[in-house]
């Protein structure tokens, strides 16, 4: 059978697994015939999963929440790194004495606008700096963090250690990484394999071969990495660069062979979102979400 999954934005390190598993055989090996789309818009393949139009989409766990919706079934983390805000150390201070920053991002509405204001304001909470919301404007731009910080953004939010981090220190630019472990929030840079709770009863065993398939990938990229990084630019025709090859290598310490549906390592994200007031759904709905 074809099982079509859709990533989350455009093509990247992330989505290794399953270039791996489609290049290497494992797909077929499983009896999956796969196809992978590059949606138009961010919430495009959340929406096509539940409309039924696909099978399978891969997007950050913010979305479970955000966009919850009880035909939404979560298979699990397969990919987590550190993220957040990054911030330069050129700008600390404006903060610090009162004055204002400018927040370059991806994405600018009122909930991801709370969340990047909640990690900044924690941040100086720990030095005993007081940040109000007033401080911190959110201008939406694209992915390309480090060009607008160098255009004259303070910060970027909506990063990704394992690419923007990894960016950074290729160019030498001192920043600040305002992530879980030092902004005190509970850690949601992952991505999730997500799928419509009734395709998933009806072809339980073909979504298990799917994850059984993309575990077994992981496994063959963490052993072999340097093939793995070959699969990816024959596939995507990139190039092999210096920046890209350190990348990839951050990217595939977050892959997670083990991955797995269990509510319980998801919890604190929502219990940190209904600690900032942007949702107030409850822990037994959210539950339904997972199979364990």
């Amino acid at each position: 059978m074809k099982l079509r999954l859709a990533i989350e934005w455009f093509l990247n390190p992330d989505h290794l697994p399953f270039i791996v598993a489609q290049r290497r055989g494992i797909f077929e090996k499983y009896g999956i015939e796969f196809e992978l789309i590059e949606p138009d818009e961010h919430y495009d393949g959340l929406s096509e999963v539940l409309s039924g139009n696909i099978e399978f989409a891969t997007n950050e766990p913010l979305h479970l929440i955000e966009q919850f919706d009880e035909r939404f079934l979560s298979l699990g983390s397969y990919f987590v790194t550190q993220g957040g805000v990054l911030l330069k150390a050129s700008s600390h201070d404006k903060l610090k004495n009162g004055g204002n920053i400018t927040v370059t991002t991806p994405v600018s509405n009122p909930t991801t606008d709370t969340i990047g204001f909640e990690i900044i304001r924690r941040f100086y909470a720990r030095e005993g700096i007081s940040v109000s919301r007033d401080q911190v404007a959110f201008a939406p731009n694209g992915f390309e963090h480090l060009k607008y910080l160098k255009e004259g953004a303070d910060a970027a939010w909506l990063y990704f250690y394992n690419f923007e981090g990894i960016e950074a220190q290729h160019e030498g630019m001192e920043v600040f990484y305002l992530d879980a472990e030092n902004a005190g929030f509970a850690n949601f840079s992952a991505l999730d394999l997500f799928v419509n709770k009734t395709f998933y009863r009806e072809n339980t065993g073909l979504c298990d071969a799917f994850q059984t398939a993309l575990r077994e990938a992981i496994r063959q990229i963490r052993m072999d990495p340097t093939e793995a990084m070959e699969d990816y630019y024959a596939y995507t025709g990139g190039e092999a660069t210096a920046l890209m090859e350190d990348i990839l290598m951050a990217t595939i310490a977050c892959f997670d062979p083990d991955f797995a549906s269990d509510h319980e390592r998801e919890l604190p994200i929502l219990e940190f979102f209904r600690e900032i007031g942007i949702t107030d759904l409850s822990a037994e709905r959210f539950k339904t979400a997972f199979l364990h």
